[in-house]
């Protein structure tokens, strides 16, 4: 038999099921289950943690988010106090076809953005569960941290412009082509040539991080041949 609840008054009175409210009560339990975990991965705990000699250390953690909505999730962290950074090329202007054209600021490196956080598995969690996070680069249990110094370079040199459009230059590579990434949260890693986009001036590696092959799009001037 369905138990009911009654809410309101006689007039306009409405009748929930029991099982609905079971499962609102589930779905707000979710919620602030995932939003205490997130909070795990904030500024506040961060240095909450540091104090801890049997805590991780703090440092940059690469998340795999659905291309196009890198400034989303960057949006979202950043409402959750949590220290996140989404590297993007200067506004610039281009000329094509005998006409100024506007080039806006886009994203370095797609599908991808940085986290500065402990390690602890809440915080994983808690990212994992941010809307159009798809994983943790290197896995959850023990996802793979960026050099420091690598990831100030790269703010740097996106600020300096050297991935401007109007700062490119002309590199030839061959798809299947064993290259080394220079720049940026995988600099040093080798990877192989999927798929080159001149136009936009983007690449497509299939690159092997601590065994586990994982998809990136970055800039043409951020690989070498080997």
């Amino acid at each position: 038999m369905t138990m009911q609840f009654r809410k309101g008054d006689h007039v306009g009175m409405i009748v929930v099921s029991a099982e609905a409210w079971v499962k609102r009560n589930k779905v707000a339990g979710s919620n602030k289950l995932r939003i205490d975990h997130l909070n795990m991965a904030s500024k506040g705990a961060v240095i909450r943690l540091a104090k801890d000699p049997a805590a991780p250390k703090p440092g940059w953690f690469c998340l795999s988010v659905a291309t196009g909505r890198e400034k989303a999730v960057e949006k979202v962290l950043a409402a959750s106090d949590v220290e996140s950074l989404v590297v993007m090329t200067n506004e610039c202007k281009v000329v094509k076809r005998g006409r100024v054209c506007i080039v806006p600021p886009r994203p370095v490196i797609l599908g991808y953005v940085l986290v500065h956080c402990c390690p602890i598995a809440q915080a994983m969690m808690g990212l994992l569960h941010v809307k159009d996070v798809i994983d943790v680069v290197g896995g959850a249990i023990r996802p793979y941290r960026a050099d420091e110094d690598s990831i100030s370079r790269f703010k740097q040199m996106a600020q300096d412009g050297k991935y401007d459009i109007s700062a490119r230059k002309e590199r030839r590579f061959e798809l299947k082509e064993q290259v080394r990434i220079t720049d940026g949260p995988f600099a040093s890693f080798p990877g192989i040539i999927i798929s080159i986009d001149d136009e936009k001036g983007y690449v497509s590696l299939d690159v092997d991080i601590f065994g586990r092959p994982t998809p990136v799009q970055l800039m043409l001037d951020q690989i070498e041949k080997m």
